[in-house]
């Protein structure tokens, strides 16, 4: 058992902790003051932090949990991650939490003159009604619209680009086209190509990860069509993008020349990518996303991030 530091030892551990932790000096600098050789001084520090004298203590001022955000980026070989600290089963509730940190994300990231690729999906509309003012950038919209109504599906588009004043370049069509040759007639209508060919200068990607089925808007609409099923069975559990992924991270094919939006060979080849989505149903959904590779920093809630550090 160790002896019980002196009073004048307590002190002098304290002091050293604090030069060191709260303000930043050298080891070398503080071991000069006190008359100490640095590893001593070092020692020091080491032990006032065992004994409880001084705690160091996380203040990111965004809800956001840096232990597991870090554990996260780790893992998976990302660039980062941020891991949003909020528990709650409720889909909208995490949703929203979520939208909060991926707008703090977006003002931090956007600059001015690039050209940023946004996917139309529920996190992003809540978080791009959350921006008002953005550097000078051309928004680009990245996929088809997965909603009901086209005009719900653009408005990251036009909220974004709203902020931002740059051109933008909306998709006015679905995500997903029937299989009948003359629905590809709309993929000619000007608007739509000229969006299309906007897509190959992207320097920065925002998507939303569907899971499937239940959190996913695509899967949806192949319920309406008869086919979600067959997918299912090819084990689909993702969405990104205009890709399908099942739970290795896989691109699962089946719906080539149907879907509306960036292909996945375009996506990986944009500098910066980011993927968004968590709350209850997207566990697996982002453990596949992850495993894809197709992200290089990922968004999501605590439930989600430790059902990807857990397998």
């Amino acid at each position: 058992m160790s002896r019980r530091l002196p009073i004048d030892q307590v002190v002098l551990h304290t002091y050293v902790a604090m030069q060191n932790l709260a303000h930043g000096r050298a080891v070398n600098d503080i071991a000069e003051e006190i008359g100490k050789s640095r590893f001593a001084t070092a020692r020091m520090v080491r032990r006032a932090r065992e004994l409880g004298l001084i705690e160091v203590t996380a203040k990111v001022p965004d809800p956001v949990d840096v232990d597991l955000s870090a554990r996260l980026a780790q893992r998976y070989g990302l660039r980062s991650a941020l891991v949003v600290a909020t528990q709650s089963t409720n889909a909208t509730e995490a949703r929203e939490a979520i939208a909060r940190i991926t707008a703090r994300y977006i003002l931090d990231d956007i600059e001015e003159d690039d050209v940023v690729g946004f996917a139309p999906g529920r996190t992003l509309v809540l978080a791009s009604r959350l921006i008002s003012q953005l550097p000078s950038a051309d928004i680009v919209q990245l996929t088809g619209v997965g909603a009901p109504r086209l005009e719900d599906g653009v408005e990251v588009i036009s909220n974004i680009g709203r902020a931002s004043g740059g051109a933008t370049y909306p998709l006015y069509a679905p995500a997903l086209l029937m299989k009948d040759p003359r629905a590809h007639v709309l993929l000619q209508h000007p608007s739509i190509q000229r969006t299309m060919r906007r897509m190959d200068h992207v320097v920065k990607t925002f998507l939303t990860i569907g899971g499937w089925p239940e959190a996913s808007l695509l899967a949806r609409q192949l319920t309406e069509l008869g086919e979600r099923e067959a997918f299912e069975n090819e084990g689909v559990v993702a969405e990104i993008g205009t890709m399908l992924l099942d739970i290795d991270g896989n691109t699962v094919p089946g719906l080539e020349g149907r879907f509306v939006g960036i292909s996945e060979e375009s996506l990986r080849r944009v500098p910066a990518r980011v993927g968004i989505g968590g709350g209850a149903g997207k566990e697996r959904a982002l453990i596949a996303t992850l495993r894809s590779g197709i992200c290089h920093v990922v968004i999501t809630d605590a439930r989600c991030a430790r059902a990807a550090l857990a397998v």
